[in-house]
């Protein structure tokens, strides 16, 4: 067992989000399993009993064996505790230079068996928030129930919507870009009722919408219907303060929002600028969808994915010039340590990620946040930050990014060629931020060792030529 760092007496160090102190000199305080259901229900902790929670002294407990036992039969009676989460090790006795303490170790429940509540679900139900418990209200237990189905909530038939809520020209761009990917597969010869059967977006054995098909490709009055909360936005804002240049969100009447048609409009937009590696293909064209951007686009797919439609914030997105930021409803169904180390994937909207992944854009299902941390640590130095918001039942995914210090002038003005072949060199000079000199010796030395070529004189373009170790986007 690892030592608790205790001095004369006294727990050095604070109470935070897993770690909470408890005196039991008068027994054992019902705050106890208030912080077992907080614990339980957010990412786990420890509760030590035994120590004085304001002044940190170590006061022990007394007939330590005896309330271990107790604390085992309360939470196996479930007029106290609902589900015990608790392994057989998770209770222990520590030796604090004579006195007793009692650690629980309380893990995080599995989905399936959240939420925890003490004595009553609607008052017993408990989060942690820093280093408080708060009562939980009823729509996050809402949602806690909800994710504790087997089946994923967006293949709920909804009685009160037909086919006729479809925007057809959302389904039909749909089924372009599948018969793109997939250009034999038996269901593009299907009429579009049947082939919003065969995707989920209709019930099997009704004419009525699915969650998920009204909301990939419903009309907006419909799916305000059904859920008036309903809101997709994207912004982007050319500097740091407020004052934002483009942005496409639901309600405003200027367009069709649904989930297929605001993904098919902020993906081409949400990593334009970003420096990244250049590649060439065998053809010496540009290699366009990159590492990065696949990487961005993971994150565009997780946002739209995982969101708890049923929420208040539901998706926010914002692009800034050095970051991107992706806020979704609903937190993590699996422990956020699990999901960065990848191998397992449960969206909580199924049906939704296996439309993506019918044209192509789920093929990372399981690996998504792992590749997403790899890429940006290897491209920019940076780990992703992920916020999980207990208070208010969000998570925030933030991409910050800078151009790595190794980028050489060559890399950066290859780059620019290969996005602009026509590119003046005054215009790179602007871009990269050198004088025109500069630039125009970099392409000298480049003509000359062979790399790039000049077609046409003055008013034609640049080529690459040939790709180099060193002066590579790497």
């Amino acid at each position: 067992m690892e030592e608790l760092p205790i001095h004369d007496g006294v727990f050095i160090g604070d109470e935070n989000d897993r770690l909470e102190f408890k005196s039991v000199l008068k027994g054992i305080p019902g705050s106890v399993w208030e912080t077992y259901s907080s614990f339980a229900n957010t990412f786990g902790g420890r509760i030590i009993l035994g120590i004085n929670d304001r002044t940190h002294e170590v006061e022990g407990v007394p007939d330590a064996d005896r309330k271990v036992q107790d604390l085992w039969n309360s939470l196996n009676n479930p007029q106290i505790v609902n589900r015990n989460v608790l392994y057989s090790g998770s209770i222990r006795t520590y030796d604090a230079d004579g006195k007793t303490l009692i650690i629980m170790d309380v893990p995080r429940a599995d989905r399936y068996l959240r939420p925890v509540y003490y004595k009553s679900l609607e008052t017993g139900t408990f989060r942690r928030n820093g280093e408080s418990d708060y009562r939980c209200r009823m729509p996050e237990i809402g949602l806690m129930i909800r994710d504790q189905s087997s089946s994923s909530y967006d293949s709920t038939v909804l009685e009160d919507m037909t086919f006729d809520d479809i925007d057809t020209d959302s389904l039909h761009a749909y089924r372009n870009e599948m018969r793109t990917y997939s250009p034999d597969h038996m269901w593009n010869g299907c009429t579009d009722r049947e082939f919003a059967r065969m995707i989920g977006a209709v019930g099997h054995s009704s004419e009525h919408l699915t969650v998920a098909g009204l909301l990939m490709f419903g009309k907006e009055p419909s799916i305000n219907a059904f859920l008036p909360r309903f809101k997709l936005d994207y912004t982007e804002y050319p500097g740091t303060d407020e004052t934002w240049s483009y942005r496409l969100v639901t309600g405003d009447g200027l367009w069709n929002g649904n989930i297929f048609n605001f993904f098919s409009a902020v993906r081409g937009r949400i990593s334009g600028g970003i420096d990244r590696p250049l590649k060439i293909g065998s053809d010496m064209r540009r290699i366009a969808d990159t590492d990065v951007h696949r990487a961005v686009r993971e994150c565009l797919l997780n946002t739209l994915i995982h969101a708890d439609y049923l929420g208040s914030l539901v998706v926010k997105i914002e692009r800034f010039p050095r970051e991107i930021r992706f806020s979704n409803s609903g937190l993590f169904r699996i422990p956020l340590e699990i999901a960065e180390r990848g191998g397992e994937s449960d969206p909580r909207n199924a049906v939704i990620a296996k439309m993506f992944s019918m044209i192509g854009l789920m093929e990372r299902a399981g690996v998504g946040i792992s590749y997403v941390f790899s890429t940006w640590k290897k491209q920019f130095g940076k780990v992703p930050v992920i916020r999980e918001d207990t208070g208010n039942q969000r998570v925030a995914v933030v991409l910050s990014m800078g151009r790595k210090d190794t980028f050489t002038t060559g890399e950066m003005i290859m780059d620019l060629i290969s996005k602009d072949p026509k590119i003046s060199a005054a215009r790179m000079s602007s871009e990269i931020g050198v004088s025109v000199p500069t630039v125009k010796n970099h392409l000298r030395r480049l003509t000359e060792e062979g790399v790039v070529r000049r077609v046409g004189g003055t008013r034609g373009h640049w080529e690459i030529v040939r790709m180099t170790g060193a002066d590579v986007l790497r």
